[in-house]
């Protein structure tokens, strides 16, 4: 295993339904296979999805990891981009993974939502 992989199975916020509510699948058949490992996929106009939170995240891993479906092998988040990189350190990245579980907890989960999409997603850029 990488230093990368296990980062990401020591996180789980893209599978947890916190970042995503669905992942788009290639097309029917990874949408079956998907669904004999026992995960959620739902139909819509013929494209298929994985549900969220996945049904495969036991704790802060993912129980299929081995055989998770291509958009969950290709996604990297921007905080593993930083970590691969170079610009972000493990500590610090575990650290901000910490941070934002602990923000999850509260009532407002707008801070949550910040540190997410400012770490893991970027979306203002």
């Amino acid at each position: 295993m990488t230093e990368s992989q296990s980062l990401c199975l020591e996180c789980g916020l893209c599978c947890s339904g916190v970042i995503f509510d669905d992942v788009e699948l290639r097309d029917q058949s990874e949408a079956l296979s998907v669904e004999c490992l026992g995960l959620e996929v739902e139909e819509n106009d013929g494209a298929y999805f994985l549900v969220q939170p996945c049904r495969a995240l036991k704790g802060m891993k993912c129980s299929v990891y081995e055989h998770r479906p291509e958009c969950c092998r290709s996604f990297e988040c921007l905080l593993l981009k930083k970590y691969q990189n170079g610009t972000l350190s493990r500590t610090k990245a575990i650290g901000v993974i910490r941070n934002v579980r602990l923000k999850l907890k509260l009532p407002d989960k707008e801070p949550a939502r910040r540190l997410m999409n400012t770490h893991f997603l970027n979306w203002s850029d």
